[in-house]
C-alpha cells in the first residue's frame, strides 16, 4: 500500500492533536514495514516531532509557511501529483480536494456547541468540518458519540463512518508518591498536594466552574490540597482570573502553563485527582491519560465522556458547581473511594493503546483499498 497521511497538528505544539498525529504514525510506522508511507505537515517542524526515520517513510512539509495559504493551494497540488493509494487527514480536512480522502472527526463540539468558539474561529471551523463531513470517503470517529452525532445531525450514512478510540503513551503510569513529591517540588515548587486539570483555558473545558467548585472545595474542608492547571492560556483566561481575584485563590491556584511532554505522565501521577468535567469531548484523552497515571479522575456525564471512562471515574454534572465540588470532596475524604477509582482506571487505561488504534487504521486503510 501507498498511504499518505496530512497532519495538521504534528509541529503545532498543540496538546492533544499534536499527540494524535504523533502517536499514529510512529504505531502505523512499527506495525506495517511493508507499505510506503508520506507524512505531509502542515508545520515545518512536524517531520522532526514525528521522529520516524524509516525506509518506507518520507515527508514533505507545506509550503508556504502561511497555512491558510498552503491548504489552498500546495495540499490539493500534493494530493493531485502524489501516486498514492490512499489520503488520510488526521486533524485537518483539506478544504479542496482533487482525490478521495478519509477524514478522522475529532470533536462533535463545533456542530453540537458552537457557542464555545469565538465567532471568527466557530465560522471557519464549522465550515470546513460541514464540508469535511460531505466529501470525505470515510470518517474515522474517535468515539461512537461523534458517530450518533454525525447519523443524527447530518444523515450520514454508516457505511462510511467507523470508531477507533485514542490511545494512551505508554509513559503514563503510577510513579512512587515519593519520586513524585520530589519532582514536582524540585521543578514546580509544588509543596502541597494538589488536584490537577490539563488542557487548554477555553470555555469548553469549563475553567471557570472548575475554579468556583475548588472554592466551594475549599471553604467547605480547609484542605491544604492545591489546584495546579497544566495548558496554554487562551482567550478566555480573563474569566478565570476573574474568579480567582474574586474567591481569594491566588495563593491556591497554580498556573504552570503549557508542561513539556516528558513531564506529563509524572506531574499526574502525583496529583490527588484529575479534575476535567468539559463542557464537550470528542473523546477526553486527558481522562484516560489520568487513569493511566494511576489517580482518581472526575468528568463529565455527557457527550464522549461517560463512554471513555465507563465506571472508572467520577462522573458529575458539568454545569453543576457543586456536583464537581462534591467530587473533589470525596476524593480527598474516602481513601477507600480514591483507592477503588485508582484501581477501576489503571484497568480501563488497558483498553486504549496506540498500537491498538494503529491496529484499526491499518485494517480500515486495507478495506478501503480493497472496495
Amino acid at each position: 500500500m501507498r498511504i499518505a497521511l496530512f497532519l495538521g497538528s504534528a509541529g503545532s505544539n498543540s496538546g492533544g492533536p499534536e499527540r494524535h498525529d504523533i502517536e499514529l504514525v510512529r504505531s502505523l510506522t512499527a506495525l506495517d514495514h511493508d507499505s510506503d508511507y508520506l507524512v505531509v505537515c502542515l508545520f515545518p517542524e512536524g517531520p522532526a516531532r514525528v521522529g520516524v526515520q524509516q525506509e518506507n517513510v518520507s515527508y514533505e512539509v507545506l509550503a508556504p509557511p502561511i497555512r491558510t495559504v498552503s491548504m489552498l493551494t500546495s495540499l490539493p497540488w500534493a494530493m493531485w501529483r502524489r501516486p498514492v493509494d490512499l489520503w488520510h487527514a488526521t486533524y485537518v480536512p483539506p478544504p479542496i480536494a482533487p482525490k478521495e480522502y478519509i477524514f478522522t472527526l475529532v470533536c462533535s463540539s463545533m456542530f453540537e456547541r458552537p457557542e464555545l468558539y469565538p465567532p471568527a474561529i466557530r465560522v471557519r471551523l464549522v465550515a470546513l468540518m460541514r464540508r469535511a463531513v460531505a466529501k470525505a470517503r470515510y470518517i474515522i470517529c474517535i468515539s461512537d458519540h461523534i458517530r450518533q452525532v454525525l447519523i443524527e445531525r447530518f444523515g450520514v450514512s454508516n457505511d462510511r463512518l467507523g470508531v477507533i478510540h485514542l490511545g494512551v503513551s505508554e509513559a503514563f503510569r503510577p510513579f512512587a508518591k515519593a519520586d513524585c513529591s520530589e519532582f514536582v517540588r524540585k521543578h514546580y515548587a509544588i509543596e502541597h498536594p494538589y488536584f490537577l486539570f490539563s488542557g487548554r483555558w477555553e470555555p469548553r473545558k469549563n475553567i471557570v466552574r472548575i475554579l468556583e467548585a475548588f472554592a466551594a472545595f475549599k471553604r467547605e474542608t480547609g484542605s491544604e490540597v492545591k489546584m495546579v492547571f497544566s495548558g496554554e492560556r487562551t482567550w478566555a483566561a480573563h474569566e478565570a482570573d476573574a474568579v480567582i481575584h474574586r474567591n481569594g485563590l491566588a495563593a491556591e491556584v497554580i498556573d504552570l502553563g503549557k508542561s513539556p511532554v516528558d513531564e506529563l505522565p509524572i506531574l499526574y501521577s502525583g496529583a490527588e485527582a484529575l479534575v476535567y468535567p468539559s463542557l464537550w469531548e470528542g473523546f477526553g484523552l486527558p481522562i484516560v491519560e489520568g487513569m493511566a497515571a494511576g489517580i482518581p479522575v472526575i468528568t463529565s456525564n455527557n457527550s464522549s465522556m461517560a463512554e471513555v471512562s465507563a465506571d472508572a471515574a467520577l462522573l458529575v454534572d458539568p454545569l453543576s458547581v457543586e456536583d464537581i465540588a462534591e467530587a473533589m470532596i470525596r476524593i480527598t475524604a474516602d481513601a477507600t473511594l480514591a483507592a477503588t477509582m485508582r484501581e477501576k482506571g489503571l484497568r480501563r487505561a488497558m483498553d486504549f493503546t496506540w498500537r491498538h488504534t494503529a491496529q484499526q487504521t491499518l485494517e480500515t486503510y486495507q478495506r478501503l483499498i480493497m472496495l
